[in-house]
């Protein structure tokens, strides 16, 4: 296996509100009225996080012992918490852009009693991410991850570690709504890794109108994470399949599995065997939902092993 000398996250740099309903949202939903939604949901619990994709991915790396790990994106007018708190969690920010016309970007989400979750994101300063020079942060034995940001942004982020054959793992996640399937198809076909849950594997496959064995011939391995059941791993040797910590005090899914990324980034450049990378991320996401946040879960070394421990021998 390739050895990385760092890490370079791209994606989301935000604020998220998280808040949770007592019921189930299908209680709510009239099976045929779904073209005249209107509907109001009262919480009973509101948290105002810092977070984003390329935050909370960065947050585990660093917290998993990363020393050379940075962000590349945008952020807004309204950034003074979060450099304080980049400076404390020792992730790099000379890659971030300060845009002082917009607010950053900003998520609210609202989970329901079963784990179900409405999602809504503002981009703000986000777009303002294609202003950053990648060249100035990405080497040839970085590893880079590609994940879900506001177009300009992640196409441009994209588009420069294609054209220098940069290894990088492709989290297009919510830029599935929006993604050409050209681009979503150049973005997987060049990746080292491709991941996704099994709906979000499910829209890639058939948006690019592509099959796994093709993205074997092309040397990605295909990672599907199944929440509590674990995750699938898949490329031209085989599949691999490693079982989810199961977790007594799961409390919010919100940021597990941009914690499952953390792992398995931290894992890779530790250049672990592919089975304690996947364990290792498992293990690590399985404290994200113990806690309500993004950014908030922080297991000792010792924690996270002996959990490790419990998924592989």
């Amino acid at each position: 296996m390739k050895k990385y000398s760092n890490a370079v996250i791209t994606g989301s740099i935000s604020r998220d509100e998280i808040m949770s309903f007592p019921d189930e949202f299908c209680n709510y939903f009239q099976s045929d009225k779904l073209d005249k939604i209107n509907i109001s949901f009262v919480v009973d619990d509101l948290k105002q996080r810092l977070g984003g994709t390329a935050t909370n991915i960065a947050y585990g790396i660093a917290h998993l012992g990363v020393s050379n790990v940075r962000i590349l994106g945008a952020i807004g007018k309204d950034h003074d918490d979060f450099f304080a708190f980049f400076k404390k969690q020792k992730i790099g920010v000379d890659g971030i852009y300060v845009c002082d016309d917009l607010y950053t970007s900003t998520g609210k989400v609202v989970t329901d009693a079963k784990g179900n979750q409405i999602w809504s994101f503002y981009y703000g300063a986000a777009k303002e991410g294609a202003r950053v020079n990648p060249e100035l942060y990405i080497s040839c034995d970085s590893l880079v991850v590609i994940s879900a940001n506001h177009r300009d942004s992640f196409m441009h982020f994209q588009n420069y570690v294609i054209k220098n054959k940069i290894d990088y793992l492709y989290d297009p996640g919510m830029a599935l709504t929006w993604i050409k399937p050209l681009e979503l198809k150049e973005g997987v076909i060049n990746s080292k890794w491709t991941i996704g849950n099994e709906y979000e594997m499910g829209r890639i496959l058939k948006i690019c109108e592509l099959d796994k064995a093709t993205l074997f011939e092309n040397g990605v391995s295909v990672i599907t994470t199944l929440g509590e059941d674990g995750v699938l791993w898949e490329d031209n040797n085989g599949q691999l399949r490693i079982g989810g910590f199961e977790s007594k005090n799961a409390i919010d899914p919100t940021g597990a599995g941009d914690a499952w990324r953390s792992g398995f980034v931290s894992a890779l450049l530790e250049n672990s065997p592919i089975e304690r990378a996947l364990a290792k991320a498992n293990a690590f996401a399985s404290f994200a939902v113990e806690k309500h946040g993004t950014v908030n879960h922080a297991p000792s070394q010792d924690e996270l092993q002996r959990r490790i421990n419990t998924l592989v021998s």
